[in-house]
């Protein structure tokens, strides 16, 4: 099958603007430095994408869809298992995608993506409709399941409280490296954060079920 010729520049826009953005961070990264890097002419990324903004959702897509592929929600669990394993499948994932595989350049895009959470960007919200609102329902439903007698506040507090525990291991782990170096996530490992993050998460939901 014939591929069109653009599509072998728009790849080496992404491939470039993914490492630029990594390097320099969003707002120093310049058009002309991606289609340097890129060997394209300086209209290459208004004409693909929309602009630069539009390329750092789009890198920040292919972040995620390489995350997910890697480390999906369930992680290789059917939906038949019971909640609670599934609970423990969201966290593990989602705490593999925040520390991502090592790789540095995935790491500065996950602390760009973890800033866009902080302060979203005004092209922020195709992201979050294509891949943020997909996930966080799947753990409304594993926590509908655990608490089927709760509010719909409840349920969404305690979500909150899930992916907000995972995420200081992230966000906090410049602090954590600092005061708490025996504690910093890649000292511990994903597993064992994993395992903690689990059980607190579930010893407080079965406490608001107590109360439901």
């Amino acid at each position: 099958m014939a591929t069109h010729p653009d599509s072998g520049t728009k790849a080496r826009l992404l491939a470039a603007a993914r490492e630029q953005f990594a390097l320099r961070g969003v707002k120093d990264t310049t058009v002309r430095d991606i289609c340097t890097q890129a060997g394209a002419n300086l209209a290459a990324v208004n004409y693909h994408f929309g602009g630069k903004d539009k390329l750092f959702m789009a890198v920040l897509m292919d972040f995620l869809e390489q995350a997910q592929q890697k480390y999906p929600v369930h992680m290789g669990l059917g939906p038949e298992a019971p909640a609670e394993e599934r609970l423990k499948a969201y966290i593990r994932s989602l705490l593999y995608r925040l520390m991502g595989d090592g790789d540095p350049v995935n790491e500065k895009l996950g602390q760009l993506l973890g800033a866009e959470f902080i302060e979203p960007s005004e092209n922020f919200e195709i992201v979050t409709e294509r891949y943020v609102t997909p996930h966080h329902e799947v753990l409304l439903d594993i926590l509908r399941q655990l608490l089927p007698n709760a509010e719909e506040r409840v349920v969404h507090l305690c979500a909150a409280g899930v992916v907000g525990h995972c995420m200081l291991f992230d966000n906090a782990k410049q602090l954590i490296r600092r005061m708490y170096p025996e504690l910093a996530l890649e000292a511990l490992g994903v597993e064992l954060v994993a395992d903690f993050v689990f059980r607190y998460a579930q010893a407080g939901i079965a406490r608001m079920g107590e109360s439901a």
